[in-house]
């Protein structure tokens, strides 16, 4: 029931709109360094920080790349989230919705891309279309700051072939519109299941 009372509330707060499907969009190649502003943290190891509650993001390829929740050291400022983070070992990229350690220093570290056009919704969207593009990476070919910035993306584009933003976040809350809406009917059918079973 909490769950349930979860998804509604997500789902109040999203609105679904009618778009033109993907393949109905005019698309162009961008160069990432156009984008964004590309950079690196500060020198940081997870094993210098006790338990707390902020993200310590790497280069993991699950759990949006946080290690583990650390204390940050006294007067340390924090990285600011609603940025992209990519993974120069494998591509691995996530939206970071809020600010974070993350590990810098060595050749691993990770690369942290920042605009002033990103959100949730549209982060979550351009950092699936750089992960596609930076999926070559490997341990033995790491992606760098400069590497990165010359990769290129595929994005769909407005009538004045810039980044359509306000159609790749419409895209992006549709998407979690229906995927929240099936777990409510999932949940509402299980819920019948277990009231029919004790009648």
């Amino acid at each position: 029931m909490r769950y349930k009372h979860y998804v509604a509330g997500r789902l109040s707060e999203l609105e679904y709109k009618d778009i033109p499907a993907l393949d109905e969009k005019e698309w162009a190649e961008f160069r990432i360094g156009d984008l964004f502003e590309v950079s690196r943290p500060t020198a940081r190891n997870k094993d210098n920080y006790q338990a707390g509650g902020v993200p310590f993001v790497a280069s993991g390829s699950v759990n949006n790349g946080v290690m583990k929740l650390c204390e940050p050291l006294d007067d340390e400022p924090l990285d600011k989230g609603r940025c992209i983070t990519v993974s120069p070992v494998d591509g691995s990229t996530f939206y970071q919705p809020m600010d974070f350690l993350g590990r810098g220093g060595a050749g691993s570290s990770i690369l942290m891309l920042r605009s002033d056009n990103l959100n949730l919704y549209r982060g979550q969207l351009m950092a699936r279309a750089i992960q596609q593009t930076c999926s070559k990476y490997t341990y033995g070919h790491m992606g760098n700051k400069d590497s990165i910035k010359r990769e290129r993306i595929m994005l769909p584009v407005n009538d004045a072939s810039k980044p359509d933003y306000a159609y790749m976040e419409q895209y992006a809350k549709n998407m979690m519109f229906r995927k929240y809406r099936a777990y409510l009917n999932f949940i509402e059918r299980e819920i019948d299941d277990i009231e029919r079973e004790r009648e």
